[in-house]
């Protein structure tokens, strides 16, 4: 419906802190706008001053006429309208919860951080779960660049990890342990030893500790 305004700032609604008037071609109109975006109007925009927003009209059963939210950038609106896929989170509580950098926000429903995202106005713990529950595999665009490169090594290492637990697991399998009692002794020699680094050193360490293991027959390779 729209993309953007340019105008002319002409300061806060009187009554709020949430909603600023711009004014184009003699119109004046009424922007909703989350308090990053206040905060930075207010210090940087004086009255009649030119400010473009980028916008979204949004209407609802309990609001028959549309509410304009603005925003700075392309990207700010992009995550409010990630925010406001979520069930029941509507245009002001995004418009709201936005308080932080996007990038922090997002970061925050990447990591799965129930607290930091309890934190922010209008969000509770139940909504800070189906936040994370939804928008938890979408929010990598907006994340900081340096803590998506910090977190890529860190699943390259889990999955490698695991990757040897489960050849150390089926090596010992062929030696004639029944799974579940190798998937016990390989988790305890992981989360105790932090010296192991490959499947031979947990096989050693295993069989150093244990009585030595007999194939049983017929079981050779079996799951």
């Amino acid at each position: 419906m729209y993309s953007y305004l340019r105008g002319i700032y002409k300061g806060h609604v009187s009554d709020t802190d949430e909603a600023i008037v711009v004014e184009v071609a003699g119109i004046g109109y009424e922007v909703f706008v989350p308090p990053i975006v206040a905060q930075e109007v207010s210090a940087t925009a004086q009255p009649d001053d030119e400010l473009q927003l980028y916008v979204s009209a949004q209407a609802g059963r309990d609001q028959p006429w549309p509410v304009l939210f603005g925003f700075l950038t392309p990207q700010q609106k992009a995550f409010w309208q990630l925010l406001t896929s979520v069930p029941r989170v509507g245009g002001r509580v995004a418009a709201r919860a936005m308080v932080a950098p996007i990038e922090n926000i997002a970061g925050a429903i990447q990591q799965a951080n129930r607290a930091y995202l309890d934190g922010l106005p209008g969000v509770t713990l139940e909504g800070a779960d189906k936040i994370i529950a939804s928008l938890r595999k979408k929010v990598g665009p907006f994340v900081q660049p340096a803590a998506q490169l910090h977190e890529a090594p860190s699943r390259a290492r889990r999955g490698e990890a695991d990757e040897m637990r489960d050849d150390a697991v089926a090596v010992l399998i062929q030696m004639g342990l029944r799974r579940p009692e190798a998937q016990r002794g390989v988790d305890h020699l992981l989360a105790s030893r932090d010296d192991i680094t490959s499947v031979q050193d947990i096989i050693t360490e295993y069989l150093r500790a244990s009585p030595p293991v007999r194939s049983a027959p017929g079981r050779l390779g079996s799951v």
